[in-house]
Order: structure tokens, then sequence, then C-alpha cells
């Protein structure tokens, strides 16, 4: 993926960028994952005003987001800066390491309690869980909810859940126990970060959870880590440097935000911030949903990119082959669904309340590179650990590709070479793989079975065992 700074809204707004820059000096290097630690927490600000009308159904503007990277590479240390932003921002924030069901979603413990005669007795007391209520919830070691077993199955349906739209019926969680049944409504906001373990590419493909966030991943090389390492080893000693944003402007844009956004709601619906205050939280959503119409409106603008979006979106589909083309085309509506709710999310750093094509052209850019990143990986990942036989297999359909291509003759160069473009082409229908992937391929298998020569502007490539 491109860097954050190369992002249109990243250049529009100067909080954005302030923010992304702030995050970076905590979390080296790890400037996506900054701007979507922005989207988090502005999700989690607004997930009680805003629902976005859809047709019959709606979307809520919370942003989960799923991090995978190798370890020692700045995941964790990156909680610290944002459950700091959350924290001074009002916002109730946890961590989930492990647990039972009871801990996620509640359960019941028995209370003795004393009547006014003075007469003992065990009280039945309904305890609210971690996915309960509003909260950003930060699972560190998201590997535990790709193993295996009967816990980790049930944990992803209750995250599954969880990231439903508020408001719904299917936002609710639900676990009978005892004869009881516990009702659970989620408002929380979901930060899942690990290493990549082993068979998570399967988990990616057959885990609903997946089709609910926001997935990044991300390779770091010896070269990357050690030029982390010297960054970091730069700043012993020394002190933050003045940055375009201050901490206390990033709080403020949030708290202010979180205020403008809670004024709308009321003013639309005319009731008073000591009458809301007053609301259960049933009627406040009842409230909310009421004028989710008048909230944000969209003019014609942003209908002409929704076309775009879904065309380019489905661009990165060509080439697939159909095995994991169909798998990774069941992505496509959540990216539709998180196009429209990062469109939402900078209408509202816009402080506009209609929502435009730029607005989604801007959100697209984001998600076009983030489901093109999943598509690389996904496509790359079998890859990982491969073994001779695996290696041999590699060499070979470069040969079949380079093979089918016409050899030309170059000045002083001898014969047998051929248009790299055209080779990879070539593997790019023989494999059905994307032109992203084949050139990922031909680094990492091909490369080291050719030797390599310019004329003008053009590669050519020729198999190193070919003579002149």
């Amino acid at each position: 993926m491109r860097e954050a700074s190369d992002y249109l809204a990243v250049k529009k707004y100067p909080f954005f960028e302030g923010y992304v820059e702030r995050f970076s000096r905590t979390s080296i290097d790890n400037d996506i994952p900054a701007m979507l630690s922005f989207f988090y927490i502005q999700g989690q600000i607004a997930a009680p005003f805003i629902r976005i009308p859809w047709d019959a159904s709606h979307l809520d503007p919370r942003v989960h987001v799923f991090w995978i990277q190798p370890s020692r590479t700045g995941k964790s240390v990156a909680w610290e800066f944002v459950g700091d932003v959350l924290k001074d921002c009002g916002l109730q924030q946890d961590m989930y390491t492990s647990g039972s069901d009871a801990g996620l979603i509640g359960g019941v413990t028995n209370e003795t309690v004393v009547d006014e005669n003075g007469k003992k007795e065990q009280v039945a007391v309904q305890t609210e869980g971690m996915l309960a209520g509003q909260k950003a919830l930060n699972f560190d070691e998201g590997s535990i909810i790709l193993n295996p077993g009967k816990h980790s199955q049930e944990t992803v349906l209750y995250l599954q859940s969880a990231c439903n739209p508020i408001g719904s019926n299917s936002n609710i969680l639900v676990k009978h126990l005892s004869g009881r049944r516990i009702e659970t409504e989620s408002l929380v906001s979901l930060w899942i970060t690990t290493y990549p373990p082993a068979g998570v590419k399967e988990y990616v493909l057959t885990k609903g959870i997946f089709q609910r966030v926001l997935l990044y991943w991300s390779d770091w090389d010896m070269d990357r880590r050690m030029g982390v390492s010297m960054k970091r080893m730069e700043r012993a000693f020394t002190k933050t440097p003045k940055q375009k944003l201050s901490y206390d402007e990033i709080i403020d844009y949030f708290t202010g935000l979180q205020k403008r956004l809670r004024d709308r709601v009321l003013n639309l619906t005319e009731i008073s911030f000591a009458e809301w205050d007053g609301m259960s939280r049933e009627e406040q959503e009842d409230s909310v949903q009421s004028v989710m119409h008048e909230m944000f409106a969209a003019d014609d603008s942003f209908y002409v990119a929704t076309y775009d979006l879904v065309e380019d979106l489905y661009s990165l589909l060509d080439g697939l082959n159909f095995a994991i083309g169909n798998v990774v085309a069941s992505f496509i509506p959540a990216m539709e669904n998180y196009s429209v709710i990062l469109a939402t999310h900078i209408a509202m750093m816009d402080e506009s309340w209609v929502i435009t094509g730029e607005h989604l052209d801007m959100a697209k850019e984001i998600i076009y590179d983030l489901f093109k990143n999943l598509i690389l990986w996904l496509e790359g990942e079998v890859e990982v650990g491969a073994k001779q036989n695996e290696k041999a297999n590699h060499a070979k359909n470069w040969n079949t590709a380079y093979n089918l291509i016409a050899p030309v003759e170059l000045d002083k160069k001898g014969e047998g070479w051929r248009k790299k473009a055209a080779v990879i082409k070539q593997y790019c229908i023989t494999e059905q793989v994307t032109r992203g992937t084949a050139f990922s391929r031909f680094s990492k298998w091909g490369a080291h079975l050719f030797d390599a020569a310019k004329d003008g502007a053009t590669v050519y490539i020729r198999l190193k065992e070919v003579t002149a």
C-alpha cells in the first residue's frame, strides 16, 4: 500500500495528517494503522448518534479493525496512544486477552441480600460482559480467536454479532443459561491485532468476522525492521519534536465532534439535553433512527461516484482463479459498506451534513487499497514456507509462460530474449492471477531464473541457461 500521506483525505485535512504523525511517534512505520485508528476512534464517538439509512435497513458509523503483522513491529504499543486518546475523550475502553462467554456477554451471579426484616436471601443478579454497551475493545492477541476449538468458535460468533448494525435485531447477543435468557446490546468497536499464525488464510476465507472488519496485513522484512530500529535508537534521550498538531488539539477535535453530532440529533428530534440524558438506551435509539434520513443526505455526485466504486472493486477480481475469486467476491459488500461509512466519516471531518462524490472518492481510495492488499495476501499466503518441490513448480510455471512468448534478438546481447511485460502478462493468463500477484511472484520465485537487459525503456529477460 501507499503511505498514508499520499491519500487525498490525509492531504486535505490537516488535523487528520497531524493525528497520523502523532500516532507514528509511538508506533513507528505503521502509518496505515494510524489512519485506520483515526476512523476507529471517530466511529466510536459517533456510534450513539448516527445511523446510515440503506433502503429498509441501516448501518452505523463504527469501524472495526483487524491488523495482522509479525511480532514486535509496533502493534501493541499502538494501543497506548489509541487508548489514551479514547480515555481523554471520555470513552470507555477495555482489553480482552482470554475469558469465558460470561466474560464477553454477561452472566448471572448469586448475591446475598438482607430484607427489611433482617432476613438473608440469595438473589440472582445479571452481570454485564465486555461486549455490552459502548466501548472500544482491544484484542491485543487476536490469534486466540483463530485457534480451532469450541470456545474460540463461539467467541467469533459473538464478535460477528457485535459488529452487526446498532439498533438492529442482529446486534443483540443472546445466551441461554440455567433457564435464563441473557440479552446484551453491543455498541463496541473492535481493534484486533495478531501475528500471522499458521493457517490464517483459511480462517480469513471462511470466518464471517473478516467480512465485518477492515483487515490490514503487512509483512516486515529485515530491512524494514532495521530501518525502524535505527529510528528508535535515534530517539533515545531526546524530546519529542514539535508536531503539526498538539495532543490537546486532537482531543479537542474529537470532543468537539461529539458535541456537534449530539446537538444535531437533539435539534432534529427537538429533545433537550436533560431529556436525552434521562432516556433509556432503547428510547435514544428510537430517536436516532427517527431522524437518520435528516442527519446526513447524499447529493447527486455521490450516486455517480458509487458506479465508479463498484466497477473499481470488481476490477480487482479480474484474473483471479474461480476458487479464490468466488470467495474474495463475498468481501465486496463489506467493502461497499465501509466505503459509505468512511465517506460519512469524511463528511464529518468536513463539518458537512451532505455526503458528496468527493467524500466517497476519498473513502474509495483507502478501501480500494485495503481490498487490493487483502487479495494480494490471500493469493500469496499459500506460498509461505514452500518446500523444494513447490519451488520447482514455480520455476516450471515461469518457464511455461516464458516459452509461450516469441523470442527476439537484442543488439550486442544475442538471441533468446523476451519482453518481461509480455511474460508477466502470459503468466497472469496461464496461472489465473492478478498482475500485482504475478509481479510479486516474479520477484520471489522467477527473477533468479533470468538474466535481464534493457533496450531503451523496455526490459527483456532470458533464461540463464540459454546462451546466445
